[in-house]
């Protein structure tokens, strides 16, 4: 039977836990150059005046898409504090859930705020492993919620 990992108090009390927001910005070049890279052809994410015509106030952004990381030189790097530490060493990505809102479009600032929905330990084939789900809300400047996802990362 495989060997089960058992959750630290530390662990336990990270669930629930938000990090800091972080600002991305969407461009009409992330928005062509993502849509290129994953094949999405509707003429919404690459011609702003199609997309106007259809009643949507710039160019749209796809789903799953939620822009590049603001970076200004004068800050400290980084996309912020773990919210935990893994006693484990290798990690695994175990899938991303995209479950969109509202319309993002080119000129957009999103505010990104993750939290640790869930973490649970167990036991597999190559012994004790931690599976952590994360949740991420974006809103845009004004407000609104305009995405969710939920994330599954899997450490052994």
């Amino acid at each position: 039977m495989a060997e089960m990992f058992q959750l630290t108090d530390d662990l336990k009390a990270a669930i629930g836990k938000s990090g800091e927001p972080r600002q991305t910005e969407i461009t009409t070049e992330g928005i062509r150059l993502f849509c290129r890279a994953v094949g999405y052809t509707n003429a919404l994410y690459f011609d702003e005046e199609y997309a106007k015509s259809k009643g949507h106030r710039a160019l749209v952004s796809p789903p799953g898409y939620f822009g590049t990381a603001i970076w200004d030189p004068r800050e400290p790097q980084g996309m912020g504090a773990r919210l935990f530490e893994s006693p484990f060493k290798r990690n695994l990505n175990g899938g991303t859930e995209v479950e969109p809102l509202a319309h993002i479009y080119a000129g957009d600032i999103l505010t990104a705020v993750t939290s640790v929905a869930n973490l649970e330990g167990t036991g597999g084939r190559l012994g004790p492993m931690l599976i952590a789900t994360s949740e991420t809300v974006y809103t845009n400047q004004q407000g609104e919620v305009v995405a969710k996802t939920r994330g599954t990362g899997i450490s052994y």
